[in-house]
């Protein structure tokens, strides 16, 4: 993507956010039902949040920031003790930086103290006078406090300016209309709904009311700002330890940082500046966290001001976040997310779910990965839903070409059924398979690394030791090309995959061979194998649900009765029916064996992934009535441990069975909460005081309720939803091929979520 002005991401987005903004806590679906009796969520437009990032360049980051304004020109000012600076080239994947503002060559001599917003124009303070460019220059109040600091407007042109100690309060003409002394004045806050000024020390809060005297409206200690709230009818103090209103004066703590140091109403909402970030006050009673540098250039906040376009500007030691509100629709999003992936994210076809960006957002380069097979199995029934949904010939020729990257993956391999983890032209052929890879692999989870020539050309290798989640990938978009695709040919190559790569399984009793002769260390299915497992271990329940739902697949697009034979022999002789219907609530840690205590010593949530990505063959391709009766109670149960992470693609997954109750409104915010910049930030939350933590347990689930999307890590549908801190430095981009154009394609294949209704 080109680095262009924000205004035209906003045209390419689609519609201009024209008044202050609102949120409901969960989508609101329409009355509409699919003929499942499904209910359908209506593409509405919604406010999605993202930012756009001004850094500081190291001279002017060792300055300290006081103060931003914005005007009705969309002009953006900073204030520092160097000087004045504006934004300069900011765009949401390229962040801006700030160049000295020179736009009226009079003002650069003068030492500017302070500035602020007045009628939605800037206005200076420098040590002699109050004045702006705006209204044909008129307000030039000489106010004769050479070491003034601190102003707000009032109402008609009048103004309260301060020294800290000493406050006047003047008229446009620079009449003295009230002066007083009050030490250690922080900050002054004009309150148009009250018509009064508060003036804040570090234990007091004041309020003047013009013609009376000034009052105490609260003390305390560690005060650090305060505003008015409720159209004037409350104050709000904030604190080092939190905030409270004045009404009931009961300090309010439990924030995602209690460390105040700013608070202002700003569209409609009660936002707060922090030492880590800044929030607002959600009409239920939650917040909304800005943190890290997926949103700001730095986390301590010097101050908020509205900005243009209804934005939250958010100034910080180390720079200016605008967070911007901007209304789209789903399917919005999604084209958004479709142009990043093929721009960034495709490597011979294959989707890399996460490509390096090692000098910013252009730099995108691709590699090889261990699960290729895998993403891009998901990217390719993401695309061959919206195909179906849309009848877009891009997304068929996607689709094809995913496919053919992931055919290549079989022949590249001399070996009919066996297929690569991934290619690469040009590598180096190695083997670090190792005598210890076992005790490695297991250890590390990190596959050994055996590189190959290819079979079909000399200048290309392949990467050996498939496992079983490669096999998902492959069979998962095997069966939406015989499912989807309405081009004979393709079916038919589609079909020859699938039926080489389970007669391999068949023929090698349940163990993929790999080429040393020997099973790869996770392409087992073998009884032997699966029932050595004690029962409450996880591998022995999805290794059994996986290759049951292979072998129907495979029977059900083949005909050949030695898929079918194979899995009602597994599920009668060998209780594979029993193991895969066996509840979650029966799992946990087993320390029998070595290999069992490794495997069970957490949830693994890449066992979800392919337990929720088989259910589409588990499933529709039950032999019985009966079979399907039991699959169908066995993934609601699966779904019902899984409903706290609210995943979007786990209950669209369980929505294909044609259940009416899945979850559809948290799904919905699932997909509209997932953050537009994909980039791998540090996000830390485990500092907060707003959470429910729940004790240490099997499923890795620190608390109560998940975090938003927009809070959060970055992750995958393989990931734990509930880590709270990651490190990273915006130096890798995440794939939305298939975290989340699967999850929104397939909601609107499944007709859950409508095309987009747009007013």
């Amino acid at each position: 993507m080109r680095n262009i002005p924000f205004y035209v991401l906003i045209l390419i987005f689609g519609y201009l956010l024209l008044a202050g903004f609102r949120e409901k806590d969960s989508p609101s679906t329409s009355e509409t039902i699919t003929d499942k009796g499904q209910p359908v969520y209506k593409d509405l437009p919604y406010l999605q949040n993202l930012s756009v990032r001004y850094y500081f360049t190291p001279g002017q980051y060792s300055s300290n920031p006081i103060a931003v304004s914005a005007n009705r020109d969309r002009q953006i000012r900073v204030l520092s003790d160097s000087g004045l600076v504006v934004p300069d080239n900011g765009s949401l994947f390229y962040s801006g930086k700030f160049t000295p503002d020179i736009s009226y060559r009079q003002i650069l001599p003068k030492k500017i103290r302070a500035i602020g917003t007045y009628r939605n124009q800037t206005v200076y303070l420098d040590n002699k006078q109050l004045f702006s460019n705006a209204w044909a220059g008129r307000i030039q109040i000489d106010h004769g406090l050479p070491k003034a600091t601190l102003f707000a407007g009032g109402d008609d042109f009048h103004f309260m300016i301060s020294d800290g100690d000493q406050q006047i309060y003047v008229d446009q003409s620079g009449k003295k209309l009230w002066s007083g002394i009050l030490k250690g004045v922080l900050q002054i806050r004009y309150e148009p709904a009250r018509n009064s000024f508060l003036l804040i020390t570090s234990s007091l809060v004041s309020e003047y009311t013009p013609g009376n005297s000034l009052k105490e409206v609260y003390s305390g200690t560690g005060i650090t700002c305060a505003a008015s709230t409720d159209k004037g009818k409350d104050i709000v103090v904030g604190t080092s330890e939190g905030y409270l209103l004045i009404s009931d004066k009961k300090l309010v703590s439990s924030v995602p940082c209690p460390e105040i140091t700013e608070v202002k109403e700003l569209n409609g909402h009660l936002w707060f500046g922090t030492t880590w970030g800044a929030f607002y006050l959600k009409e239920n009673g939650k917040y909304c966290y800005y943190a890290g540098e997926r949103w700001l250039p730095g986390n301590r906040v010097i101050a908020l001001e509205a900005g243009p376009e209804q934005s939250v500007l958010v100034l910080t030691d180390k720079g200016l976040g605008q967070l911007y509100f901007k209304a789209m629709t789903l399917e919005e999003k999604a084209l958004f997310y479709e142009k990043q992936v093929r721009e960034k994210n495709i490597r011979y076809g294959f989707n890399s779910s996460s490509v390096r960006i090692p000098n910013g957002y252009s730099s995108a380069q691709t590699g090889d990965q261990p699960s290729d097979n895998l993403w891009t199995g998901m990217y390719l029934a993401s695309e061959l839903f919206r195909y179906k949904v849309t009848g877009s010939e891009d997304a068929k020729e996607n689709a094809y070409e995913s496919f053919e990257a992931m055919e290549r993956l079989f022949t590249v391999t001399n070996i009919p059924g066996l297929f690569a983890r991934s290619i690469e032209r040009d590598y180096k052929i190695e083997n670090a398979k190792g005598a210890d890879w076992k005790k490695k692999e297991l250890l590390t989870g990190s596959p050994a690394s055996l590189w190959l020539p290819a079979a079909d050309h000399p200048n290309w290798s392949w990467r050996s030791t498939a496992s079983s989640d490669q096999t998902v990938g492959q069979i998962f978009a095997l069966t939406l090309i015989l499912e989807l695709s309405d081009d004979a040919q393709w079916k038919a190559r589609a079909l020859k995959c699938l039926d080489n790569l389970m007669g391999y399984i068949v023929k090698n009793d349940f163990y993929i061979i790999d080429v040393d002769g020997e099973p790869t260390m996770w392409g087992k299915w073998n009884p032997s194998y699966v029932n050595k497992f004690p029962k409450n271990v996880g591998d022995r329940k999805i290794t059994s649900s996986n290759i049951i739902a292979f072998l129907q697949t495979a029977y059900h697009f083949t005909g050949k009765e030695i898929y079918k034979e194979k899995a009602n022999m597994l599920m009668t002789k060998y209780g594979y029916l029993e193991n895969l219907t066996r509840p979650f609530s029966q799992i946990g840690p087993n320390g029998a064996d070595e290999l069992s205590k490794v495997l069970s010593e957490e949830w693994n949530h890449s066992d979800d992934e392919m337990y929720f990505l088989a259910y589409w063959g588990l499933y529709p391709y039950a032999l019985t009535g009966e079979l399907k009766t039991k699959y169908l109670a066995a993934i609601k149960d699966h779904w019902e441990i899984e409903r706290p992470e609210k995943n979007a693609l786990w209950s669209f997954t369980y929505a294909m069975t044609g259940v009416k109750e899945f979850d559809l409104d948290p799904a919905i915010e699932f997909l509209k909460d997932y953050p537009m910049d994909l980039r791998n930030w540090a996000m830390h939350n485990s500092h907060r005081k707003d959470i429910d933590r729940l004790p240490a347990n099997f499923r890795g689930q620190t608390t109560k309720e998940r975090l938003p999307l927009s809070e959060i890590p970055i992750y995958r549908h393989n990931g734990q939803f509930f880590t709270l801190d990651s490190g990273g430095d915006g130096g890798a981009l995440v794939s939305a091929g298939d975290t989340w154009l699967l999850p929104y394609w397939m909601g609107r294949y499944l007709g859950v979520i409508s095309a987009p209704v747009k007013k």
